[in-house]
């Protein structure tokens, strides 16, 4: 118990180290809001009195976490705001607003608030640099990111607990899917369709659960970073996913080392790794 105890302490709660993956997630999720409510909150698209001020809220905030003002405040707004909208107008008739993959964008960008997401990439960071002699460290504590982390992973075990059923096993509701999407009422003809959806279906469900603990490993994110990033793209091609693929391509941010990343991003501009860890 006594290890597993100085474990958390050490990588969960008093975890740290460079602030870029941070940062550059803020600028994603930001991005990623846009993307998907950018024109739902537009005054041409509902001009009523609610809507207009949920857009006031949505485009102040969301353009101040971009650009990293205030940023751990200008996130925790826009997270506000996107809560409002997945929880309270999807809940009230806007049903497109409560999908999971809008909750998911919802939450991620509300978490976002919690990480030094200020300290890299941001305005904020350009005036601590321009007000000091000596730039400020770019390192802070990254328990923010491990539950951002987390979340993923909770993502990635549930979807795939709600799988494990033989309705979907057997290929049957992928089928279905097939039928929805492509194939019409037609029954599909092709040798050895049903049997072809079984093995995908299975194979599916395997690598969400092993993604939902293998992510953690770094010596293994060589191979499971390309096969999530190869899933989420077979999935963004072939359903109507939206902005979920893009999310989940941004949120591994929170499975690298922090450290080892900003020290790769320097050799690739051309800098000396900075000493992140002293």
């Amino acid at each position: 118990m006594n290890r597993l105890w100085e474990w958390f302490e050490q990588q969960v709660l008093f975890y740290e180290g460079s602030t870029r993956t941070a940062g550059l997630l803020r600028i994603l999720l930001a991005l990623l809001m846009w993307a998907r409510w950018g024109t739902a909150v537009a005054p041409f698209t509902n001009a009523t009195p609610e809507r207009l001020l949920l857009g006031v809220s949505f485009y102040i905030s969301t353009t101040l976490m971009l650009f990293g003002v205030s940023s751990r405040f200008s996130t925790a707004w826009a997270g506000g705001t996107a809560l409002v909208m997945a929880f309270g107008f999807g809940n009230n008739g806007v049903e497109a607003w409560a999908h999971h993959h809008t909750t998911l964008l919802a939450l991620s960008v509300a978490m976002c608030a919690l990480t030094p997401c200020g300290h890299s990439y941001s305005y904020d960071r350009w005036l601590a640099v321009r007000r000091s002699d000596v730039p400020p460290t770019e390192r802070a504590p990254l328990w923010g990111m491990r539950l951002i982390g987390f979340h993923v992973s909770v993502v990635y075990f549930w979807t795939a607990w709600d799988k494990t059923f033989w309705g979907f096993l057997s290929g049957e509701r992928m089928e279905m899917a097939f039928h929805t999407l492509y194939l019409g009422s037609d029954f599909a003809e092709f040798p050895g369709f049903g049997e072809a959806l079984m093995v995908i279906s299975i194979m599916t469900v395997t690598l969400e659960y092993a993604l939902a603990f293998l992510l953690w490993v770094p010596r293994w994110q060589w191979w499971t970073f390309p096969v999530g990033f190869a899933l989420h793209a077979i999935i963004y091609i072939t359903l109507p996913v939206a902005t979920f693929t893009v999310t989940m391509y941004a949120l591994y941010l929170a499975y690298l080392d922090p450290d080892q990343f900003h020290d790769w991003i320097d050799r690739i501009s051309g800098h000396e790794p900075a000493a992140v860890n002293s």
